[in-house]
């Protein structure tokens, strides 16, 4: 096994992971817990599956037991709030955004093999629905 470590290549993706892993913007707070685990425990809780903005704060904020929020980091927090602005209904704006619009406006687009906040194993098709592949099918998801 230590032999496999002194060729290049894995030496050299090994110091690039761990390089990547030193620059994550924002950390996830709940350790071995799975995403599926969190929208598990969330969809017995309270009879629905959550979204992905949902999915974002259960994995980087934690209730204090005085009612306030301890977020991993300010960016975090910051992108939460952006997002739940955009949501939220207001007298100027009779449009508001979806949770899923607003999610991806803000954290941008999902790459082809990772869709954000869902889990390791799902793709865009699995996602979405192998019909659509956009966020307008976040409503038939939901229901």
């Amino acid at each position: 096994m230590c032999e496999l470590w002194t060729t290049g290549d894995e030496r050299r993706i090994a110091d690039r992971n761990k390089q990547n892993r030193a620059t994550q913007s924002m950390p996830y707070k709940r350790g071995r817990t799975s995403h599926y685990q969190l929208m598990s425990d969330f969809s017995l809780m309270h009879g629905r599956t959550p979204h992905r903005l949902e999915v974002f704060k259960m994995g980087r904020c934690k209730n204090l037991p005085d009612g306030t929020e301890s977020w991993v980091d300010e960016e975090s927090r910051r992108r939460y709030e952006a997002m739940s602005e955009m949501i939220a209904p207001s007298d100027i704006d009779a449009e508001s955004q979806t949770p899923e619009d607003a999610f991806i406006l803000v954290m941008g687009k999902d790459r082809p093999r990772r869709v954000r906040c869902a889990g390791s194993g799902e793709m865009l098709r699995t996602w979405y629905g192998s019909t659509s592949a956009g966020p307008s099918a976040y409503s038939e998801r939901e229901r």
